[in-house]
């Protein structure tokens, strides 16, 4: 996992979050309003629940934040997604390549 890109480290992290029993569901919300996502309960289980039309970093970041709550002492942490765990963020210097800005004459 040396270069992930947005899309698998939000798939990373969803199986990482699988290992402490807690459940990601990435679906549209309908109101705008209604925020981004974050950790709630459902039926007495943890599930993070991720709104769809975010960008997968901010969707990364949703989640990273949720993980952060849990006890990961037991838990073998890729080293690129224990930011994410530790602190609810992690390192998207590789995951976000800037273009260089176009000359105008």
């Amino acid at each position: 996992m040396s270069d992930v890109g947005p899309h698998e480290t939000v798939r990373a992290l969803s199986e990482l979050a699988q290992k402490v029993g807690v459940e990601v569901r990435i679906e549209p919300f309908e109101l705008k309003i209604a925020g981004k996502g974050g950790l709630c309960r459902v039926d007495g289980r943890p599930v993070i629940v991720v709104d769809a039309n975010l960008g997968p970093l901010e969707q990364a970041g949703v989640i990273g934040e949720a993980l952060r709550h849990f006890d990961w002492t037991d838990v073998d942490v890729p080293p690129e997604l224990a930011g994410y765990v530790r602190k609810g963020r992690g390192r998207a210097g590789r995951v976000v390549r800037l273009k260089p800005l176009k000359r105008v004459k």
